[in-house]
């Protein structure tokens, strides 16, 4: 439910927990509590059951959080960029719209998807799951100092991964707001705001193409670091 594309909201409800409880049948058999873990069986009392089922929707939670960090990733990357080209002025300006959406934010939301599922970046985040039940034995995860810390990093480097995937087109157009600028010194009477705006589109959409070659790879990488962000949560 907290995990993007499977949380989507073109997927009904009933289908989700569909895969939920396929996911958890799949995944029973093949359970094995370490010994010395101190599980054995669940337990009888009412209150610990709550607990340790609270515990399980808290991981359920963290696995989704680091997923979507990605994909955050880029939608930041793609903000920056919009802001940059001049997208964002018609969302300021269109009274009929509710929420900001640029459409650069939205190719690359759905860039990101076609590249985490020709990835199989869903097998593998059905396998960092599976993998969770050996890492994590039921009722053994607490939100300790650790986790907290690994998730502030995890946090803090969706910022600089969304900056490595916009330089190439905010530095491109840093150049050309240089360029503007001393042609709006040595020549006054030209209108740089009218003639920077349709300058700015076309240059930052040709960089964008050209760049996109060396932005995909750059996601890839991202998704490919899920498994690995996702056992860290439980790994001390």
């Amino acid at each position: 439910m907290s995990t993007p594309i499977f949380n989507s909201r073109s997927i009904p409800t009933l289908a989700k927990i569909g895969l939920a409880g396929l996911l958890s049948i799949i995944f029973l058999p093949l359970l094995e509590i370490p010994s010395g873990a101190g599980l054995t069986v669940l337990p009888t009392n009412t209150l610990s059951l709550v607990l340790m089922i609270a515990q399980e929707v808290l991981v359920g939670v963290l696995i989704g959080f680091v997923t979507g960090l990605v994909f955050t990733t880029v939608s930041i990357a793609a903000s920056m960029m919009s802001l940059q080209v001049g997208f964002r002025s018609a969302n300021l300006f269109d009274p009929f719209i509710n929420t900001p959406t640029a459409a650069l934010e939205q190719f690359y939301t759905l860039l990101a998807i076609a590249l985490f599922l020709n990835i199989n970046g869903h097998h593998w985040f059905i396998q960092a799951l599976a993998r969770t039940f050996q890492v994590l034995p039921l009722g053994s995860f607490v939100l300790d100092q650790i986790t907290i810390e690994r998730l502030v990093m995890f946090t803090g480097e969706i910022f600089i991964s969304a900056t490595r995937i916009a330089l190439p087109v905010m530095g491109t157009l840093l150049l050309t707001d240089l360029g503007l600028g001393l042609i709006a010194r040595a020549v006054p009477q030209i209108q740089v705001f009218f003639l920077g705006l349709p300058v700015k589109i076309g240059l930052g959409l040709v960089t964008l193409a050209f760049t996109l070659v060396l932005t995909a790879p750059l996601i890839k990488q991202l998704f490919s670091e899920i498994s690995s962000n996702i056992l860290a949560i439980g790994v001390h």
